[in-house]
Parts: C-alpha cells; structure tokens; sequence
C-alpha cells in the first residue's frame, strides 16, 4: 500500500487500524523486553493525546493496533512520539544508531465501530496465519486475552461492538473465542493491512472515490483504484 497524506484518509473521531514495519524489515520487536517498551509507551501517552486502544498485537517486526481517535493532529503526534521514543531506547539498548521504523505508518479508516469486531479478529490471527502460533492464545502479546478469557490489561478501553456481544462476561468472551475459532476453521481471506478503508462495500468505494477525487486535484491522476 504506497504512502498518501494521511489527512486524506483519517479524520476527527475516527476509528482507525494502524500497523508500521521495521525498518528495512529488521526485527526489532522480536524480543519481549522491546514489546514490553513499546506496550508501555502506548500506555503512558494515549490519554493524553485522545487515543483509545481497542486491540493490539506485536508480530516480531511490526505492531498492529486498533481503535479510536479524538483529533487526527493529536493521532499522529500520538504515534511520533511513541515510535521515536522506541527507536531511541531500542538504539540505546541494541548499542545502534539510524533509522528503526520504516517511513510513516499506515492508519486505515474504519467505517463504524460495527465493523471492529472484523478488524480485531483479524488483527487477533495475525500470528496464527503467519505460522507463528496454533493459536491466538499462544501469543502473549495481543488483546486477545483480554477479549476471550477477561485478562486484566490496562492498554485496552473495550470496543463498544465487543461489549453488544453479551449481556455478561462470560456471554461476551465465550462469544468471541467462538468468532476467532470459526475464522481459524474458514480462514478469511481479507487483508485489511493493505487497503485505506474498512467497512461497508458501498461505503468503501465512495471513499476511495473521493480519495481519488482529492488526489487527482492535487497532483493529476492518482491512478487509485478500489480493492477488488
């Protein structure tokens, strides 16, 4: 997915999945003491810049993130702070210098909190599709817990639509592990990492449409097409 202004995708009070790769896809989240750092600095600065985390999960070369904005100036200050601050500490303990995540990050939009359900499932089988895992409970490092078993965890501010699930606890969690389970026995095919839009078919092309539109009047023809 190439790199556009991100100004043209997100906007105020917006839901958002946001993933960032290492640079020159390095692995410098492979280690826990740097995924501790990395949970540890969402959590130090995400009130403070109106950011609430509905789920995550930190592959061993990039991190993936969904949730909610309050300002998309305060958004991207929000990810520039925390990923320098990661690049420096990492350089620091690693005994580097340069360059530790590659470019910008990439922040699609997310219709509606109705279809967060579908960006957290996938976010959660990240690790199971790339082989790392047999399951989502064998990584540690994801919201997953949180969801499927009530795992304490101060990163996450539980998604409205995982909340809709249930009328309790248990109602909510043992409805979303059997939404993770039915995904592992039909995998989804979908990589929502490599689109700008997440939501109704509908919704989505008008978007890519003004997107386009947006471009076009910038610098000529974007040559931006909707996803297939």
């Amino acid at each position: 997915m190439p790199y556009l202004p991100r100004y043209q995708i997100i906007c105020d009070d917006a839901f958002f999945h946001v993933t960032w790769q290492c640079h020159n896809n390095d692995w410098f989240l492979q280690w826990n003491w740097a995924k501790k750092l990395y949970y540890d600095l969402l959590l130090k600065y995400k009130d403070k810049y109106g950011v609430e985390i509905y789920s995550y999960c930190f592959m061993d070369n990039h991190p993936h993130l969904s949730g909610r904005l309050e300002n998309k100036e305060d958004f991207s200050a929000f990810f520039r702070i925390v990923n320098s601050l990661f690049a420096r500490l990492v350089n620091k303990k690693l005994g580097r210098r340069g360059q530790l995540v590659m470019d910008r990050f990439k922040s699609p939009r997310i219709e509606n909190d109705g279809h967060m359900l579908t960006v957290m499932t996938y976010i959660d089988l990240n690790p199971y599709r790339a082989g790392k895992v047999k399951h989502p409970r064998d990584n540690e490092w994801s919201s997953f817990f949180y969801y499927a078993y009530g795992k304490e965890d101060r990163l996450i501010t539980p998604a409205p639509s995982y909340l809709m699930l249930g009328k309790t606890d248990i109602t909510r969690r043992e409805t979303y592990r059997d939404m993770v389970m039915e995904l592992i026995k039909q995998p989804h095919k979908i990589n929502i990492s490599h689109t700008y839009f997440v939501g109704d078919p509908d919704w989505v092309i008008a978007k890519y449409r003004e997107l386009k539109s947006a471009l076009s009047l910038l610098s000529g023809d974007s040559g931006l097409s909707p996803p297939v």
